[in-house]
């Protein structure tokens, strides 16, 4: 894993080809939709139900035929997820040369990026990963941190994006500010924790000021 660098990557208005249409493919597109892509393109000659269905909607982009080189230029993210190791490997190739980013779905560390488990909260996104060496560990990981992190965490984190924005606003004093933020992150976190989700935004920052001060 020393060879992989950790990020956040923007897809919006970025071209993101797919090249197979089974299984894999389908949980590839699924992810990048949820990632917020707004043009992936899926090339196969035969695809799921669901990337048809996908398709018919409009939310994907679909050549239906065996892929050529042209078809391949100008993406910006490239997954090769044909049943060929062979034809993944051609694909990973000829893309790397368009200067694509390039993931293989069978041959994961002869791409140039794997693709994580992921949870998703709203704003939360919580990944994990094992680079390939134990799959089972992965999703036992991402299971356990599902239920952790559970569907409440998706207001949790709306609502402290609210305070923050309100607390930037309001508190001069950084030191007065993290300390705001960090009292609130950690009673909104606690295990077990309720909250006045009706409580104004400016009664609740006044009453997270009174109870840093009081742990200074």
């Amino acid at each position: 894993m020393r060879d992989y660098y950790p990020m956040m990557v923007r897809l919006h208005g970025r071209r993101c080809v797919v090249v197979g249409g089974g299984a894999v493919a389908e949980r590839k597109v699924r992810s990048l939709l949820d990632g917020g892509a707004d043009e992936v393109i899926v090339i196969a000659p035969h695809i799921t139900e669901e990337l048809k269905m996908l398709a018919n909607s409009g939310c994907i982009g679909l050549v239906q035929r065996e892929y050529i080189e042209q078809d391949l230029h100008e993406a910006f993210l490239l997954f090769a997820a044909t049943d060929s190791r062979e034809v993944n490997g051609r694909i990973a190739a000829y893309g790397e040369s368009c200067g694509a980013l390039v993931n293989v779905a069978d041959l994961g560390e002869s791409g140039h990026f794997i693709t994580p488990s992921a949870i998703r909260r709203g704003e939360l996104l919580i990944a994990v990963t094992t680079g390939g060496a134990s799959p089972a560990l992965t999703s036992l990981l991402k299971k356990q941190l599902a239920g952790r992190y559970g569907a409440a965490y998706k207001e949790l984190v709306e609502r402290l994006r609210l305070l923050r924005e309100h607390v930037q606003g309001e508190v001069i004093d950084e030191t007065a500010r993290t300390n705001i933020l960090r009292q609130a992150a950690e009673e909104l976190a606690a295990p077990g924790a309720e909250y006045d989700r009706n409580e104004p935004i400016d009664e609740w920052m006044s009453r997270l000021q009174q109870a840093a001060k009081r742990r200074q």
